[in-house]
């Protein structure tokens, strides 16, 4: 899915014989099957006939649910899940994944409820609380997003991501002292080769940019590059931020040049311009 990600992994849910209708339970099998040879119109059709054979049977709206997510067909994923709600509404992951098929419509209410139902049946599904910090971004609400990242790393002290996400909401209210804090707790627990660090370095440098501090923050622009590699924005940041130090330009022809290279990577449009506009200013003054 989309932003974590995607960031979530969905189970194909199987269920024996025994609780269940037997015809139900081997048409949901037949169509996991289908769904696993990429014959999804089939699997869809296996999966809606086990659901009407047992009206108890929650597995196959799941997995039904999950066809249509793999077709990025997020209203009639929504449709399905919510069913499999009204047949088992203690399971959290179903309520989960509906706040995701909502967040992809940007249903952000609805997304939002279906994420706090998740907790309310399992307070320990970090990512739910995750997913209400990016709902509460997308709405800019930046205190119900400090409170969501916050309750993802208490009850997953080793969710990266949450570290980044929580750093970039306290920098965003100019709270640069806890932005700090955070990223620091969240680079002494991230080990090398864990792709986050690079956006912890990265806020890290934004943070200390702010505070006046550009020598202390090309640092951690450059070391957010090394940690990940596709994270061309840093190679901007250390680029333009050198432009600004007379001793440290040539490095900015560096960092810019390697920045346009690589076509701006998924840094925004406008980010490109201005690079290319920038490093032509600088080796027309190196000329002169």
């Amino acid at each position: 899915m989309k932003r974590l990600g995607q960031a979530c992994v969905w189970a194909v849910l199987t269920v024996g014989c025994g609780e269940f209708n037997r015809e139900a339970v081997d048409d949901n099998n037949q169509g996991m099957q289908l769904l696993r040879a990429g014959r999804f119109a089939d699997a869809k059709d296996k999966f809606q006939r086990a659901a009407d054979e047992d009206p108890r049977y929650d597995a196959p709206l799941y997995n039904l649910a999950l066809v249509h997510v793999r077709q990025h067909e997020w209203g009639n994923a929504a449709e399905a899940l919510t069913r499999a709600i009204a047949r088992n509404p203690r399971n959290a992951e179903y309520h989960y994944q509906l706040g995701n098929a909502r967040y992809e419509q940007e249903q952000w209410e609805q997304a939002r409820q279906a994420f706090q139902q998740a907790v309310q049946v399992n307070r320990n599904l970090y990512m739910a609380y995750y997913r209400m910090g990016e709902v509460a971004d997308a709405l800019d609400e930046p205190q119900a997003a400090l409170q969501a990242y916050t309750d993802a790393i208490t009850h997953a002290p080793r969710a990266y991501r949450a570290y980044v996400r929580l750093g970039r909401a306290y920098y965003r209210v100019r709270e640069y002292d806890r932005a700090l804090q955070v990223l620091q707790e969240g680079l002494r627990l991230a080990p090398p080769g864990a792709v986050e660090r690079g956006q912890m370095h990265n806020y890290m440098g934004s943070v200390l940019l702010d505070q006046h501090h550009p020598d202390q923050a090309i640092e951690h622009f450059v070391e957010a590059q090394r940690d990940d590699p596709e994270l061309t924005v840093a190679l901007f940041n250390a680029g333009y931020t050198c432009a600004e130090i007379p001793e440290r330009r040539q490095q900015a022809i560096l960092y810019l040049q390697r920045f346009v290279e690589a076509r701006g990577g998924n840094a925004p449009r406008d980010y490109l311009d201005m690079a290319q506009n920038k490093l032509a200013e600088l080796q027309t003054a190196q000329v002169h």
